[in-house]
């Protein structure tokens, strides 16, 4: 069995301003590094990783990397847990999104004009998600990325896309576990 320990990004910068993000290079704010650090200990506290995975994206990085000094553990980017690519919607204030097209289409399968669909990062993320359960049979593992990415990482591993993906909160996430070919979870994390 490998346990999967799965945690969005701490408070970015574009999350605190209600927005999307531009792109990759967007940090984590104060609030973010806090959140990081708080959820390193719970994590310390309640697991013993062997590795620590994260997004290439700055903001999951960063909180991989501050967890990653509690738990003694340099993160390993895998290009394919970086954030859904919104295209045009890059930037955006939430409130300014197009959300009746995004009803209308279901938000799995929503894609912005130059973006991906929640079903592409989910057909993206999946595979590199059974890669890491493979490599760490009988261990655990910590992977930071990003709310959507946990989203269609849960319909990955469930084998379908429900009503409505939930979106972890800041540095949230669940735990699954691997047996073989099958997925068990996702489990809740306690709060930080």
């Amino acid at each position: 069995m490998a346990q999967l320990i799965l945690i969005r990004h701490g408070q970015s910068v574009a999350n605190a301003e209600r927005r999307l993000t531009w792109g990759p290079h967007e940090p984590l704010s104060a609030r973010g590094r806090d959140e990081a650090r708080e959820r390193a200990a719970q994590l310390r506290d309640r697991f013993d990783p062997v590795a620590l995975y994260a997004s290439p994206f700055v903001r999951a990085l960063e909180t991989a990397r501050l967890i990653g000094r509690v738990l003694g553990l340099e993160p390993e980017v895998v290009a394919d847990l970086r954030e859904q690519d919104f295209g045009a919607l890059r930037g955006q204030s939430y409130r300014s999104l197009p959300t009746r097209e995004m009803a209308e289409a279901d938000r799995w399968h929503f894609r912005p004009d130059g973006g991906e669909t929640l079903a592409d990062v989910s057909r993206r993320a999946g595979p590199a998600l059974d890669t890491i359960a493979r490599r760490h049979l009988g261990g655990q593992v910590v992977i930071v990325s990003h709310g959507g990415v946990l989203a269609a990482l849960q319909a990955w591993t469930a084998g379908r896309f429900e009503s409505g993906p939930a979106i972890a909160r800041n540095a949230a996430g669940y735990v699954l576990q691997r047996r073989g070919r099958g997925w068990e979870g996702p489990y809740p994390l306690e709060e930080p």
